[in-house]
């Protein structure tokens, strides 16, 4: 008889189980994915995926959930070190690049792979998955309303946040498909970009010269 496996363990298969997922999704989407697949990549029989997840939902949510988590830590990290908010933007807007062209499964799964309408709004309505879901967004949005507060900037921070996400969004998806032919690199456009979005919401300018790249 076969030992039980510790929770580690279990945890280690899961990661596992979760990390082909991710690649298989994005490689195939939703509908093309089955355990049986998912279960061939592993070397494990059919039916042990079930062990550990109720059905391909399950495993889609908990792929979805854990590359959100893994974002928001990104960007929340990129931006802890920064008080003044026109810093905190540039610098949430580099990480949001940087974590899309390191993951692109995963920035793929995230928003382009909501399975059906209202997927989201059903995730958000679990307080552990709403955390993951929003701690990529909540840093923007709060550095957008300390510019308000401070008489910086006039407008809806919320508006603005969506705007930015926009942008980013935009610019990453064209990189992302290969769509970037008329002139221009990707690498030139995002320093642009984050300058572009600043002036038009009429922020300071930021603090120090960032030079960064994504």
């Amino acid at each position: 008889m076969a030992r039980p496996l510790s929770d580690d363990e279990i945890q280690d298969f899961r990661a596992s189980l979760c990390e082909v997922a991710e690649r298989l999704f994005a490689e195939q989407g939703y509908e093309g994915v089955t355990l049986r697949a998912i279960a061939a990549e592993l070397g494990c029989s059919p039916m042990t995926p079930y062990r550990y997840f109720e059905n391909k939902e399950a495993i889609f949510t908990a792929v979805r959930t854990a590359a959100f988590m893994r974002f928001g830590q990104a960007i929340q990290a990129a931006t802890r070190a920064h008080p003044d908010p026109v810093d905190r933007l540039g610098a949430l807007a580099r990480a949001y690049i940087r974590f899309a062209m390191a993951q692109p499964q995963a920035y793929r799964i995230m928003f382009e792979m909501a399975r059906e309408a209202g997927i989201d709004a059903e995730l958000l309505a679990q307080p552990e998955k709403r955390e993951a879901i929003l701690c990529g967004w909540q840093p923007l949005v709060t550095a957008l309303v300390e510019l308000h507060e401070a008489g910086h900037v006039e407008g809806d921070p919320l508006t603005q946040a969506h705007l930015a996400w926009s942008a980013l969004h935009g610019l990453v998806t064209l990189e992302l498909s290969r769509k970037l032919l008329l002139g221009r690199e990707f690498d030139d456009l995002v320093e642009p970009l984050i300058e572009f979005f600043l002036r038009g919401i009429g922020a300071p300018p930021a603090s120090v010269e960032s030079g960064a790249s994504p």
